[in-house]
């Protein structure tokens, strides 16, 4: 009886080491991810509060020398979302990695990798992970409030090739496997026939335009934990506007 009592007793230590180490490697990887993320936003002097009449640019040459792979910079007011937009050869590989091409549970955000880079298509789909800290996409879900929403309407999207401010239209939940996941259309009618799928998902009315005939829009895509369903997924659609 007493060797299985300290059988059972070793298992917990053990368990409780184990489980202490981990928080440790999370906080300390939770850590590591900030000070990256701090450390680009001053050397690129990111501007504390995005203007469409700035005539700021980021500084991609420099961004490039640490990760080629650079397409873009985000910002969203209200939100933690103030990171560089890389695209890999595949969806996988910036799940686990960082800008800097370490290994990270956090990822990074994301563009599709079989969109253009310079976000020339209808839609281009950015991922990025749903944390519990707030970080990378953690806090899309508060645009699933009407009255956030209303206050950050449009966030600000850095390229290369110029800048743009993006006018949320459209805001939800669906599956992951849903006809809101569409990035190709083979006519302007097909087009126009997936904006109106989208408009009418939305979870509130958004009184913005889209031109189906020469508008782009982007699509923010992230794990969602509103329900039990592993599956369901935040949209959030919005129109680009160069500025």
């Amino acid at each position: 009886m007493r060797i299985i009592k300290y059988l059972l007793l070793m298992i917990c230590i053990s368990i409780l080491c184990f489980s202490m180490y981990s928080l440790y490697k999370i906080k300390d990887e939770q850590k590591q991810n900030n000070n990256l993320k701090q450390e680009l936003i001053q050397e690129i002097k990111i501007p504390d509060i995005p203007s469409e009449e700035s005539e700021f640019s980021v500084d991609f040459d420099k961004l490039n020398r640490i990760n080629n792979d650079a397409v873009g910079w985000i910002v969203m007011e209200g939100t933690q979302v103030n990171y560089p937009i890389v695209q890999g050869k595949n969806n996988s590989y910036y799940l686990n990695h960082s800008y800097e091409k370490k290994y990270s549970s956090f990822g990074s955000i994301f563009l599709d990798y079989s969109s253009s880079s310079n976000f020339s298509d209808r839609n281009s789909f950015i991922y990025g992970h749903h944390t519990r800290n707030g970080s990378m996409f953690g806090e899309l879900k508060k645009y699933m409030n009407e009255s956030f929403l209303n206050e950050h309407s449009s966030f600000y999207l850095y390229t290369p090739d110029g800048n743009y401010k993006a006018d949320i239209f459209s805001v939800y939940t669906a599956d992951a496997l849903s006809d809101s996941y569409n990035q190709s259309f083979v006519s302007q009618e097909d087009f126009k026939l997936y904006i109106d799928l989208i408009k009418s998902k939305s979870r509130f009315s958004i009184d913005i335009d889209v031109n189906y005939e020469s508008d782009r829009i982007i699509t923010l895509y992230s794990c969602s934990h509103e329900s039990r369903s592993e599956y369901d997924r935040y949209f959030i659609h919005a129109v680009l506007k160069s500025i």
